[in-house]
């Protein structure tokens, strides 16, 4: 049985087909009504304006597209013999080896975990009016169809609450469709969890130069309007005006359901397997908390770690004996990708010590992460971005941990 309905639950049932086993033998338990798709669409391709030569569409992004795979529509999945069970999981009997969903007790020989997030709302911070309409939130199809739905019928002003991927990935598609657009975060600069101020300001000046308005060091109070969106409120005392918001603050695992289990780091703990605390039941994607590379644990928001960990999670449950999970964290970006100047940014290694910053031109910036004189993170960031050669060369780059010398001579030795 998985739990959960997202990319890693996509993922998961391509592997096990892969193996061969799936007739009548794997249910998915999901809350979405459509089949597993990739959830990045959902920010890039999906909200690009009409004008854009690629609008993201379902069936067009089911999993498994973004990873090389078969469109796993669901006439896919009947042919393998796949069944869904509609509904969300509220309550896990380790002992019974079974999962509720709504009045239903499904049991389970090995249980995979693949949950994901939900979006953190403002009101539980306190923030008024989140519950208007045009206010949106986005983690599924039907909340970005909503967006666009909004965005069809003309609005002109924007208030986009949150500097990280969320927020700057929206802002970017806002852009496009002609809306003023104004993003308002806490932070000093723009993607403070993984950029550095040099870094963070390189992608302010281009936003800054397609119209975007950044307001840094602030917060939404309060959003105003009676039934509908008119106003979003600042904690500084400035009052924007807006018909239309986009929030991305952050997400929270949907683990509530899970007792039973030992968790670390708002996650489910597990092994280099997928492993939980319970040897039937495995976890994947956001929600599992697995031990680095590096040392310690950690646990990823991204869809590169959702599909390789529901691999892995796969493998594992059915007793292949895969080699333990040594996750090499990638994150990217594609934005502005409806114009002729898009913006990309590939990373790979750990971006916890020393950043080294180096310009590569008028449209590129380069970093690396060093530490113990060893190079052990890699980011390229430019307008086109880098090519499919250079993601593989900086891949290389974080895998090998080169001498840490100057940002520059790092990169020349590494063809790039």
């Amino acid at each position: 049985v998985i739990v959960g309905g997202g990319t890693a639950a996509g993922y998961a049932c391509r592997e096990l087909a892969a193996q061969g086993s799936t007739v009548g033998k794997v249910a998915v338990v999901t809350a979405e009504p459509v089949a597993p798709y990739e959830r990045p669409a959902l920010t890039k391709a999906y909200l690009h304006p009409p004008t854009a030569k690629v609008r993201a569409r379902l069936p067009g992004f089911h999993t498994c597209v973004g990873g090389g795979g078969e469109r796993q529509t669901p006439e896919w999945y009947a042919e393998k013999g796949i069944s869904f069970i509609q509904g969300k999981a509220t309550s896990l009997d380790l002992e019974s080896k079974a999962v509720s969903v709504g009045e239903e007790k499904i049991q389970f020989g090995k249980l995979i975990l693949a949950t994901g997030c939900r979006p953190v709302r403002l009101g539980a911070f306190g923030v008024k009016g989140d519950d208007l309409a045009n206010v949106c939130y986005l983690r599924e199809e039907k909340d970005a169809a909503e967006l666009v739905a909004t965005l069809e019928k003309g609005k002109t002003k924007a208030v986009v609450v949150g500097g990280g991927y969320l927020g700057l990935e929206c802002a970017a598609a806002l852009l496009g469709w002609g809306v003023e657009t104004t993003v308002v975060f806490p932070e000093t600069h723009v993607f403070a969890r993984l950029f550095g101020p040099e870094l963070g300001a390189w992608l302010e000046e281009q936003f800054i130069a397609r119209g975007a308005k950044l307001i840094k060091g602030d917060t939404v109070t309060e959003f105003t309007g009676e039934g509908a969106l008119a106003g979003a409120q600042l904690k500084s005392g400035a009052s924007l005006p807006c018909d239309v918001a986009v929030v991305g603050v952050g997400g929270q695992p949907n683990v509530e359901f899970c007792e039973g289990l030992k968790m670390e780091n708002k996650g489910i703990l597990v092994d280099a397997n997928m492993q939980t605390s319970h040897p039937d039941v495995f976890a994947c994607g956001d929600i599992a908390t697995y031990p680095s590379r590096y040392g310690g644990t950690t646990r990823s928001e991204n869809v590169d770690h959702a599909r390789k960990s529901a691999a892995q999670a796969v493998k594992a449950a059915m007793g292949l004996k895969p080699e333990p999970y040594s996750y090499l964290p990638y994150f990217y970006t594609r934005i502005f990708e409806y114009t002729d100047a898009p913006i990309v940014f590939n990373f790979f290694g750990d971006l916890t010590d020393n950043c080294q910053v180096v310009s590569r031109g008028e449209k590129s910036i380069g970093a690396v992460w060093q530490r113990d004189g060893k190079v052990v993170g890699a980011l390229l960031m430019g307008s086109p971005g880098p090519s499919g050669e250079d993601q593989a060369k900086l891949r290389q780059l974080a895998e090998t941990c080169p001498a840490a010398v100057a940002p520059a001579e790092v990169f020349a030795a590494a063809g790039l």
